[in-house]
Parts: structure tokens; C-alpha cells; sequence
């Protein structure tokens, strides 16, 4: 088909492609963010009328609300709590993300969470004398391998056997907890204790409050230990500079010259690092107050966002995860092992979760140790924060910095308005319903679906599928 001047138009499916405007980057971030931007405010709306109704009183929506904000951030060492709580959210709905892009819905992580807790509790007290930097890595493996274990059943029973994995990973929850529960009891109890829990764990294994920072790199080894981490780091954004079109023409085309540049800004990190870190903290550290639980498993929850995008965006194996959540008959039919990427799925979204678990225990817990009652319910508020992050990384660091300010700033709120705290679980709760069900909130406000957005992998199949 030629137009008045001769050339040749473009038809079929080529017409389509040539006549749509590739969507900006923006456009397409408002597209991911708006509904739940609305499904929040819709739900804080809600939330204020159930206020109104049960106080009788307008203005206690105001105080209710005014008090949450104010036990968020605002009050003594309310943003650091806010950030503690944060932290499990991160780990949590981190793992449920990975399980939803793979098809899978993850819905043990809160039994995931106890056995890597277990774990942890167990590694944590196993060692005295040893090195922190070999002693603190060893005890979040155990963790993270605890959790991955307990995921990994129901992932194979689900690639091997069809049976669902929303019952297994629930029936495992329960298993979990009386699992946990026997083990302190009656073999990791600590009998100079009248409380029932487990032995504290080495302040080797301990995670470092930014408080105990400059005292813990008086130790050379510890030092030397977080010099290897931040080269390590650096070697990794050095690397992805290079790729960059602007820094790639300035950068020896070689492989060897470019190797030996990135072994080189390792090195000097490194090197940087280790003698001017410990004495930067002798002079200057803003840290100073003692009572502060801020930690350092923030920046590895940080850390472990970035690892998932980089995962998810940017490895074959991320492709085989993504392709089989979104088509297993396409993924089959292009070669890919689906029992493997279902079970390293399940396994690698239970090492997030057993993570969380251990940073409670190691950095978190009143007495560094495993208490029978160990009640948390950060895994079931964690399907809404990955639900309200769109399962993207860098949106569930944002969503889990909202629900760690309204769990932290809970009881402030029910101080000052007389608001009971658990009006928070109808918000979050209201949150998770009209992100789950986005045609509610387009119902509400009049609102037509979006045409042309991208469509997500399912949350999870039918039976046997």
C-alpha cells in the first residue's frame, strides 16, 4: 500500500507498531504507581470514617492521625524505629516478589521467618572466639538456608506433584511454629533462664547497631572484613560505569586493561577503607545514642533490593523465573526446566524471608535470643507491602517504609488520640483488598482501565497447575 507520494506504508501488525508511541519511561511509572497511590489514600479515607464513627468525634481523626505521623518520625529516635521495623518488610516482601513474578504464591514466608530464625538462634550461639566478619556472615547463612529449605519442600511438591502452593506453604506456617516452639523447649532451651528461649547468641554474631560501629572496628579483622565488602561493592558499580556508552569510549577497549582497572578501584577502596573508616569513627561518628537500635541490616535490606532487580532484570536465570511466572506451557516449549526454576524460585523467596528472621534475632531482640513466643506477623502484613510495590524492588523499599512508620507509630497514635492502634490492620487490610482488586478502586472513582499497560504475571494458578 503506497500513499500520494509513492512510499510504501507499513501493514498488518507492522501498521500497529508504527502508528503507537512508545510509552516514556515516566508514563509508564505513573501507570505503576497510580493505582496504589489511590488504593492508599482511599484506604487512609476509609480509615478516618471508622475513626469518626466509633470516637463520635471528628477532630480525634485529626489527633489519631497527627500522632501516628508524629510516632513515625518525629518523636526521640522515631525514625530509627521506624527503620527497624522496616527492615523484616524489606526481606519479606523482597521474597513474595520474587515468588509472584515466578507464578508462585509464597504465603509460608511468616513460617519461613521462624525457621530461619531458628537457624540463626542456633548459629549465633554455636561459636565463641570467632571473628565477627566470619561469625555474623555464618549466622545469616544459616539463616537464609533455614528459610530456603523450608520453601524449597513445597516448591518441589507443587513442580512435581501439582499440589497448590497456597495450601502447603500455609499448612508449613503451623508446622513451622510448633516446630520452632519444640526445639526451644526441649533442646535449645537456655536452663540458666526462667523464660523459656534459646541461649543469647556470641556478640560475634551479633548485628551491629550504628551505635557499636566504632567499637566494633577497634578489631582489625572486623575492619578488615568490612574494607572487603565495600571493595567488593565498588568493584560492581565500577563495572557498570564502564558499560556506560559516555564512560566506555574514555575506558581501554582491552579485556585485561579494563580487568586490571576494576581490580584496581578495589583495591584503593579497600584499602581506603580499612585504615581511614576506623579512624574516621575515633573522631567523628553522628551515632551517639546508645539506646538507638538502629542497625546495619537496613543497608543490607537496601543491598538486597538492588540484588533482586539485578536478578530479576539482568541474569538468565531472572528471564527463566520471569518466563515461566508469566507462561509455563511457553517456558516448557522453549526448553526451560520448569521443576528447577520453581523450586530455586520458592527456595530463593524463603532465604529472604529466613534473612528477616535472623536480623531479629541477631540485631533486634531484647536478649539476642529466640523466645518461645516469638509472634511477629511481618510475614502476612508483607503480601500487602509487595502487592502495594507492584512487586518492583525499588517500590516495595518505598511500601515497607510506610507500613514500618504506621507499625512504629502505632502506639504514639493511641497515646495522645485514644484511637486504638489496630485501626492500622484496617488500613493495611483495606490497602491490600483494593490493591488486590484494583477494579474496586476504578468502581469507587468512576475510573476507566488503562489500555495498552503491560500485563503482570499471575500471583499464583489453578490446582494442579
Amino acid at each position: 500500500m503506497a500513499d500520494s507520494t509513492g512510499a510504501k506504508q507499513p501493514t498488518g501488525a507492522a501498521a500497529v507498531v508504527a502508528v503507537t508511541p512508545r510509552r516514556s519511561t515516566l508514563l509508564r511509572w505513573l501507570d505503576l504507581l497510580s493505582m496504589p497511590a489511590l488504593a492508599l489514600i482511599i484506604a487512609f479515607v476509609l480509615g478516618a470514617i471508622a475513626i469518626w464513627a466509633t470516637s463520635g468525634s471528628l477532630a480525634k481523626v485529626g489527633e489519631a492521625y497527627m500522632g501516628l505521623l508524629r510516632g513515625a518520625f518525629f518523636k526521640q529516635r522515631g525514625f530509627s524505629e521506624t527503620l527497624v521495623a522496616t527492615v523484616p518488610y524489606l526481606f519479606l516482601s523482597l521474597g513474595l516478589a520474587l515468588g509472584f513474578k515466578s507464578g508462585l504464591f509464597n504465603i509460608g514466608v511468616e513460617g519461613q521467618f521462624y525457621m530461619g530464625a531458628l537457624a540463626a538462634a542456633w548459629a549465633g550461639q554455636l561459636f565463641t572466639g570467632v571473628p565477627a566478619f566470619i561469625h555474623l556472615p555464618f549466622a545469616l547463612l544459616a539463616g537464609a538456608l533455614g528459610g530456603a529449605i523450608w520453601a524449597a519442600i513445597p516448591g518441589y511438591l507443587k513442580a512435581r506433584t501439582g499440589a497448590h502452593e497456597v495450601i502447603t506453604t500455609m499448612m508449613m506456617n503451623y508446622v513451622a511454629f510448633r516446630f520452632t516452639e519444640f526445639i526451644i523447649t526441649n533442646y535449645l532451651r537456655n536452663r540458666g533462664s526462667s523464660t523459656i528461649q534459646t541461649p543469647t547468641v556470641s556478640k560475634s554474631a551479633e548485628i551491629w547497631t550504628l551505635y557499636s560501629i566504632p567499637e566494633v572496628l577497634k578489631d582489625p579483622l572486623n575492619a578488615l572484613g568490612v574494607a572487603l565488602l565495600v571493595a567488593f561493592l565498588a568493584v560492581v558499580i565500577a563495572r557498570w560505569a564502564v558499560q556506560l556508552p559516555s564512560v566506555r569510549a574514555r575506558v581501554p577497549a582491552a579485556r585485561n586493561a579494563r580487568l586490571g582497572l576494576l581490580a584496581g578501584v578495589g583495591v584503593a577502596v579497600g584499602i581506603i577503607f580499612f585504615f581511614g573508616l576506623p579512624a574516621l569513627t575515633k573522631v567523628w561518628w553522628p551515632f551517639t545514642d546508645k539506646a538507638d537500635r538502629m542497625h546495619v541490616g537496613f543497608f543490607l535490606a537496601l543491598l538486597a533490593a538492588v540484588f533482586v532487580w539485578w536478578l530479576l532484570q539482568r541474569t538468565t536465570l531472572g528471564f527463566e523465573l520471569r518466563t515461566v511466572g508469566a507462561n509455563p506451557s511457553a517456558a516448557k516449549y522453549a526448553g526451560i526446566n520448569i521443576t528447577r526454576n520453581t523450586v530455586v524460585a520458592m527456595a530463593l523467596s524463603g532465604a529472604f524471608a529466613g534473612v528477616a528472621g535472623t536480623i531479629e534475632v541477631l540485631g533486634v531482640s531484647l536478649c539476642r535470643c529466640l523466645p518461645l513466643f516469638f509472634s511477629s506477623g511481618y510475614g502476612f502484613d508483607s503480601i500487602a507491602i509487595a502487592l502495594l510495590g507492584k512487586n518492583d524492588p525499588f517500590g516495595i523499599v518505598a511500601a515497607a517504609l510506610l507500613f514500618g512508620a504506621m507499625r512504629n507509630g502505632a502506639d504514639l497514635m493511641e497515646l495522645q488520640s485514644g484511637v486504638s492502634k489496630y485501626i492500622i490492620s484496617v488500613i493495611q487490610s483495606l490497602v491490600l483488598l483494593f490493591v488486590a482488586a484494583p477494579g474496586i478502586v476504578r468502581w469507587l472513582l468512576r475510573l476507566r482501565a488503562p489500555a495498552g499497560v503491560e500485563k503482570e504475571a499471575p500471583l499464583t494458578r489453578g490446582w494442579g497447575g
